[in-house]
């Protein structure tokens, strides 16, 4: 957002924010050009839900509601989207000939103001939106040149240079890429079929086709982003693996690229790793209050070891970043080796596993040692060399973070024990272990809420209670799907004395898992049913964790 002080004030008077708080923010947003207010919706001293209750309750600006506001797509030629992005502004629709209803992220802001009427050339209904949810509407409506058919002809053959892309092709990869990061993507898949190239986001874990591209501007693509990542552009018949960043609304993209061949060409995925998404506090990750103490229980520890479990793709790393996000690399050193660097973050010392080379990571954490370090966070345990020589750095005065591809948070223990771990260094060494799995969010501005049914209760465990759950309905904000997002649902195990007891005499699973329940700990399967009934997922969700979990300790 364009700098604005008479929110800030605004904020002042509602003590939402204090003059300290700007006067350290002030050098940094010089220096960046960003505002001051992004700067503290960035370090999430305001929230942008707060700052549109701001608007409506200060100015009587009319709140968005998805329900009753619905869109006219006939208005969207009203804006381009350069223009839409730039004022952060939507045209909603057309009430009257004189009369232009837009959503606003910042609607007393005077030169936007101006802007957009000059613009629009028409009276303005401002309705009140946040950010995100404006710059997602962009980001679904505007449609970028991609999204057409074969026609679609950005790049002329004869023009075509391998090592010097035409400038259609640099912004159809840049146009490619801010789309994507636009609808929250995680994975931006290109591939080649006989009759057609297919694009696919992959939104909350599920593949969406947006749409094909032409040929031409497939190949120009591909050389493009081999450019980009540092990859062989004339290499077509072995797998290739590359990385870059790029810039999106003032923040930094990490985009890991990866291609195959493929009998009909070569596949292209892009991983998009962005700031917003890994550096979230632990108040944003699902997390249970009683889970937090316990969390926080750990993690004051000086020394020893916290695992997070769970299968590929259920935010393992982004657990672990937030937690190394929450300490201050001031005071302490902290080092990470990880395959690959997922994030770039300040003030932390990252190390890339190279196996060209033989920097692997058992090689790696071995060398870290000799840095002084006081925590390590090790990428994943994936043998018996690294997992002894980091449980050797547990208990000998460092903090180390890791993950584990187990199914859950006692598997995890045995796990260890059956890479040939000595019992009695495992028990001095482990603090506690983290699994989670990630779920659909429902959609707040949609979800309806009904009384469960005979069966639903039976299954949480509850046949005897009249409750109600939510369940997914459909809007704009959402596209349609009933839900925004996804959100981790986990179980926090603290290792205790008698659970240090029940492994240090080589406890098997259901021996270590009865005495953790015991001391109370608390199953995944308890952490869902809470999420359950805040109405943060719904059941249909929540079906593939409970049948695995009954299955499992069957």
């Amino acid at each position: 957002m364009k700098e604005n002080m008479l929110v800030l004030e605004m904020l002042l008077k509602n003590k939402m924010i204090t003059r300290q708080n700007i006067a350290e923010r002030s050098n940094e947003a010089r220096r960046s050009g960003k505002s001051i207010l992004d700067l503290l919706l960035k370090d999430r001293i305001v929230t942008q839900e707060k700052l549109v209750l701001i608007f409506h309750n200060e100015w009587g600006f009319e709140l968005y509601d998805p329900h009753k506001d619905v869109l006219d797509p006939r208005v969207l030629p009203f804006f381009s989207k350069d223009q839409a992005k730039k004022n952060l502004v939507f045209p909603l629709h057309q009430e009257d000939e004189d009369q232009l209803t837009v959503l606003m992220a910042d609607p007393t802001h005077e030169e936007t103001l101006r802007n957009v009427k000059r613009i629009a050339d028409k009276r303005l209904k401002i309705l009140v939106a946040e950010t995100d949810c404006i710059q997602g509407m962009i980001g679904k409506h505007y449609h970028q040149k991609y999204t057409n058919q074969e026609s679609t002809d950005l790049l002329n053959p004869s023009e075509s240079k391998e090592t010097s892309p035409e400038p259609s092709i640099i912004a159809f990869v840049n146009d490619l890429i801010e789309e994507g990061v636009s609808q929250g993507a995680s994975d931006i898949h290109v591939e080649a079929f006989p009759q057609k190239i297919r694009v696919r986001f992959r939104i909350d874990g599920v593949l969406k086709t947006v749409g094909q591209l032409n040929r031409e501007t497939w190949k120009g693509a591909i050389t493009r982003l081999k450019i980009l990542g540092g990859c062989d552009i004339a290499e077509h018949r072995h797998p290739q693996d590359g990385a870059f960043s790029s810039i999106h609304e003032h923040r930094q993209i990490d985009v890991r690229l990866s291609i195959i061949p493929t009998i009909h060409g070569e596949k292209i995925v892009l991983r998009l790793l962005d700031q917003k998404k890994f550096l979230m506090s632990i108040n944003e990750l699902g997390f249970s209050n009683e889970q937090k103490q316990l969390l926080k229980e750990i993690m004051e520890s000086p020394h020893g070891m916290l695992l997070v479990c769970g299968p590929t793709g259920s935010g393992k790393t982004t657990t672990l970043y937030s937690l190394l996000n929450g300490m201050d690399p001031r005071t302490q050193n902290i080092i990470t080796i990880e395959d690959p660097v997922e994030f770039q973050m300040d003030d932390i010392n990252q190390i890339q596993v190279n196996d060209k080379i033989g920097l692997n990571f058992a090689n790696g954490l071995r060398a870290i040692l000799r840095q002084d370090p006081n925590v390590i966070m090790v990428g994943e345990i994936r043998d018996e060399d690294t997992a002894e020589t980091g449980i050797r750095a547990a208990i000998t005065g460092h903090l180390v973070l890791s993950t584990i591809h187990t199914n859950n948070a006692v598997a995890s223990i045995n796990r260890l024990m059956d890479m040939k771990i000595p019992l009695y260094l495992l028990s001095a060494a482990l603090r506690g272990v983290i699994s989670q799995k990630l779920v659909k969010r429902l959609c707040p501005n949609c979800r309806k809420k009904e009384p469960a049914s005979e069966a639903e209760k039976r299954l949480l465990g509850i046949a005897d209670q009249d409750i109600e759950l939510y369940y997914p309905v459909g809007c704009s904000l959402c596209h349609g799907t009933g839900y925004q997002g996804r959100i981790a649902v986990q179980e926090v195990l603290k290792i205790t004395r008698r659970i240090r007891e029940a492994i240090s005499t080589g406890g098997d699973y259901e021996t270590i898992r009865k005495v953790a329940i015991e001391e109370k700990f608390k199953p995944i399967e308890e952490s869902l049913k809470h999420h359950l009934l805040l109405g943060n997922t719904s059941i249909s969700q929540g079906l593939e964790i409970l049948a695995f979990e009954n299955e499992w300790h069957r």
